[in-house]
């Protein structure tokens, strides 16, 4: 089956993950460092899962999908000592979920996950099943706003895995300040140029300057400001574009 491949932007969606194990875990820190409002369902839950309820950065219903379970929030949790809140009854409403999340130990309660939101018509990822859901997660190395994302559509997580950790090797932390610097001058750019067949031109340049030798040589920020400075103190487009075609020779 062939995929399309897509970055989903998170901030402030709702999703939901069933399972409070490690698995579980990596799913939930993912989103939220993606900005999203997690909800968990799992009768039990890592540590590290707990302090995030307990913190209310997530809302974990405590119980096993599609039972009867408590809920526990941010206030329940805090002011009664970690009893249960209200109970919540389980078969989740799946409306508001974005994406869904099956990561449970038990393959059967995944594959009612998987079936309950593909027939609610969402995006659900299976953590024992890669390629059952209609949502593969990549192996992914995180650099900055740099992402790089490897699938082998399921048919081998460990090489996934590998090839991640060659990426983790070839683009190493640098390229965090790189991409930052790129994203800073194509701005500049589209501020500075009007003329499109200009600007791109000079766009194209870009990934060919030498800036990550400065970067691994410690001369990148003493050169990144000169030509900044430079860069803003002219008048003109043709000035501009001047300055910055020699901008790598300096």
């Amino acid at each position: 089956m062939k995929e399309y491949p897509a970055m989903l932007r998170l901030q402030g969606k709702r999703c939901l993950v069933v399972g409070g194990g490690a698995v579980a875990e990596r799913k939930i820190a993912s989103l939220l460092e993606a900005g999203a409002l997690v909800t968990v369902i799992s009768p039990s839950a890592a540590e590290a899962v707990e302090k995030w309820a307990e913190t209310g950065r997530i809302v974990w219903h405590r119980g096993c999908y599609g039972e009867q379970a408590h809920s526990y929030t941010k206030d329940s949790v805090g002011s009664d000592k970690g009893r249960p809140g209200k109970e919540a009854a389980l078969y989740p409403d799946l409306s508001p979920y974005l994406v869904v999340f099956a990561a449970t130990d038990n393959p059967q309660v995944n594959e009612r996950v998987r079936a309950d939101a593909d027939e609610a018509g969402k995006l659900v990822s299976v953590a024992d099943k890669p390629d059952g859901g209609s949502l593969v997660v990549p192996a992914v190395v995180r650099r900055g706003k740099l992402t790089l994302a490897v699938s082998t559509s399921g048919a081998s997580p460990a090489l996934s895995a590998a090839i991640r950790r060659d990426l983790l090797e070839r683009y190493g932390p640098e390229y965090e300040s790189y991409v930052d610097f790129l994203a800073e001058l194509r701005e500049l750019a589209r501020r500075r140029v009007g003329d499109m067949p200009l600007r791109h031109e000079l766009l194209r340049e870009l990934p060919h300057w030498r800036v990550l030798e400065r970067i691994a040589a410690g001369t990148y920020e003493v050169w990144k400001t000169a030509l900044l400075d430079r860069l803003r103190a002219q008048n003109t487009e043709e000035a501009f574009a001047a300055a910055w075609m020699e901008a790598d020779r300096n």
